[in-house]
């Protein structure tokens, strides 16, 4: 018998493991045990799981049954020892493994679940293909796997009572800690929600009703939802179960509150004159939906990113099933709706005006506007819920306002840790709620400061690292995370234009234009993007110098290299490496060119679509990155490029824009690339 380098796994030949499994009695027929393995593309079963050279990856499966009779057995599928063991958890049956092979090689691992006791068995399969020699690309789908799997280890799984309108308990789930170490749901009466008590340490404290409580799940089940992991997903998906009890306890945070009128004192585009009546309630109810569940003023920004998990389930008309009064029994888009109508009610209505602080009418400060930022253009884009013209002008003057006067520093901030690498882009993601982006005097110096910064160094020396996050944009997770938003949902004039390339326009002998997100220095580019700055940091210890990445270990800590791992990293730096803010945009986007012949030049292009699209818009450049042109449009998943320009052995980029009912753009999918061939 021999064992993985894995503790307390041990491989068993078949022939050890059938025997074992005939010698034991034979008892009555049970239940087949329900297997099921973690999928990539939930709606596409066909996509495999990435594996690199020399790279360890977790295989992730989970069963209905657990016990000293189960016994799980990964077969690798590349003729290695199988992994076999008792199921001890049945959300977490793994196994690791490294696997070598040419380049797409595909490998189909299986896991069987045994009921020893009865013999009752089933299996599933799990796709793996080799990506050699490993790329950026590959890495950062493993780094993806990776992350999700540790998010879905460590949450916890309860029921909350019967409500009115339900039939018995609903299933509800949620995160309490970020170091996998589980909450206990007695401790607390609505299930035991552990929070962090002070940044970048592993100190946990209080229950439901301490400060940012819904947004750890809040967070982190947005992760999974930009990943196509969703509650309205197959039923062969593990994570479609973790993805629905989130859901469901979100709403639980939820309260009603009165919005009224607003008197706006100060002078914007839709407000010429001082003192004019705005009324925030845009659906006449009377009332605002708070997510502030201690009541000390962090509403706009745990609102922000209870939004954004709500609109990424990409299912407005979906019903509640928990929540109090308000929120029981109402879609997702009037649940959004309130929370918007909170925040209008809540900008602060005196001059300089438009922005938010985490209270209500409070104030302004850039790093919490983003936010309620987010907030709009998730539910705009989304839901189709307009924003209010009042709201983007008053916050238009924000703009301008909490610009530093030269432009050279971007936008204030109060310091460490927040700094202006997180307050600029917190701003910049502000803009691009009110369709300010290049060209307009207040986005140009923020993004040539964010570009002439972008490689500072990262890595901090011994005894001086308690700052970094003021002197390198990519040191810090919050602030990459608001910079990432601002590249990916600039509007300028309302044309969602997601920035490729980060320049600087402004300065009379500026740097070169750097790719922010595939970035590589060992590739000659003057530094690393987020992309290669977020798989290199994956699984590392705080602390000088740095430990080795550990993807396998799945989790991301606050700073490079410093502190602790804060509750919500993990979950920024899963949404960062899928290039998504808000929801999961087409990712699959195919084309194959064709030459002239007896037909005319064309590309076919093919997708998987998205719930929330009423149709998509086709783009196409001739640079990857753009600048593209509309082509078409298409109500199907599907489209034949045979417009005028298309050149046989020329290569051309192209990419969707879904569109919602209300006609505004949602995301941008990812760029596919086609070459035309010469005719034979």
């Amino acid at each position: 018998m021999k064992r993985l380098s894995n503790p307390g796994r041990v491989c068993w030949s078949l022939a050890v493991f059938a025997a074992v499994a005939f010698a034991l009695p034979q008892l009555a027929l049970g239940v087949v045990p329900v297997v099921k393995t973690v999928p990539v593309d939930p709606a596409n079963a066909a996509t495999a799981h990435t594996a690199c050279p020399g790279t360890l990856i977790t295989l992730k499966g989970t069963a209905d049954q657990q016990g000293a009779t189960i016994m799980y057995d990964w077969n690798f599928g590349d003729g290695s020892l199988h992994a076999i063991g008792v199921v001890t958890n049945m959300f977490n049956i793994q196994a690791t493994h490294t696997y070598a092979g040419s380049n797409l090689q595909n490998f189909t691992a299986v896991l069987t679940v045994t009921d020893t006791g009865t013999g009752d068995h089933a299996s599933k399969n799990y796709l793996v293909q080799m990506v050699n020699p490993c790329n950026l690309a590959a890495r950062a789908n493993i780094a993806i796997d990776e992350g999700l799997w540790y998010l879905h280890k460590i949450m916890w799984r309860g029921t909350s009572g019967p409500t009115a309108g339900s039939v018995g308990a609903i299933p509800i789930g949620g995160w309490d800690t970020s170091t996998g170490s589980p909450g206990n749901p007695a401790a607390c009466a609505n299930g035991g929600a552990f929070l962090e008590t002070a940044l970048f340490t592993n100190t946990y404290a209080g229950c439901d009703n301490a400060q940012n409580a819904a947004v750890i799940t809040a967070n982190n089940v947005q992760a999974f939802e930009v990943n196509g992991h969703l509650e309205g997903g197959p039923a062969s998906d593990p994570y479609k179960d973790d993805v629905a009890r989130a859901l469901a306890r979100v709403f639980q945070f939820l309260r009603p509150e009165a919005v009224a009128n607003v008197t706006i004192t100060f002078v914007n585009p839709a407000c010429p004159v001082p003192n004019c009546i705005f009324n925030p309630d845009s659906n006449g109810n009377g009332i605002g939906l708070v997510s502030d569940v201690d009541g000390v003023g962090h509403r706009i920004y745990e609102g922000g990113m209870v939004i954004d998990a709500i609109v990424a389930s990409g299912t407005g008309a979906a019903t509640t099933m928990t929540g109090g009064t308000n929120v029981l029994g109402r879609s997702y888009k009037d649940i959004v709706t309130d929370m918007l109508d909170e925040f209008s009610y809540c900008q602060y209505p005196n001059f300089p005006g438009g922005a938010w602080v985490y209270g209500c009418q409070d104030g302004e400060d850039n790093s919490s506007a983003q936010w309620a930022a987010i907030g709009y253009i998730a539910g705009s884009r989304g839901f189709g819920i307009p924003i209010p013209p009042m709201v983007a002008a008053s916050n238009g003057v924000w703009a301008s306002h909490s610009q530093n006067a030269n432009g050279s520093w971007g936008y204030r901030g109060p310091g460490p840790v927040w700094g202006f690498f997180a307050d600029t882009p917190s701003g910049m993601v502000q803009m691009s709620m009110d369709k300010i982006g290049r060209g307009d005097a207040r986005w140009n110096p923020s993004e040539a400061f964010y570009r002439d910064n972008f490689c500072n160094n990262p890595n901090p020396t011994p005894g001086n690292y308690a700052n970094n996050a003021v002197s390198a944009p990519k040191a810090y997770t919050y602030g990459m995370f608001s910079f990432t938003k601002s590249m990916l949902l600039h509007d300028p004039g309302g044309v969602l234009t997601p920035i490729q390339n980060l320049q600087d326009s402004v300065n009379v002998s500026p740097p070169p234009p750097i790719d922010w997100y595939n970035a590589e220095a060992s590739l000659g580019a003057p530094c690393d993007g987020v992309a290669r700055s977020l798989v290199d940091r994956q699984g590392i210890d705080g602390g000088y110098p740095p430990t080795p990445a550990v993807p396998t270990n799945g989790w991301w800590t606050g700073h490079t290299y410093w502190g602790g791992q804060f509750p919500y990293e993990t979950a920024w730096s899963i949404i960062m490496l899928r290039k998504a803010v808000f929801i999961a945009c087409v990712n699959n986007l195919y084309g194959r060119g064709t030459p002239s012949g007896l037909a005319a030049t064309r590309v076919d292009l093919t997708w998987t679509g998205i719930p929330s699209a009423d149709h998509y818009d086709v783009l196409r450049g001739t640079v990857s990155g753009g600048p593209y042109v509309k082509v078409g449009s298409s109500t199907v998943t599907g489209f034949r490029d045979q417009n005028s320009g298309l050149v046989n052995g020329s290569t051309y980029y192209y990419v969707l824009q879904p569109i919602n009912a209300a006609g505004s753009e949602i995301c941008q999918s990812n760029e596919a690339k086609v070459i035309i061939p010469l005719p034979h």
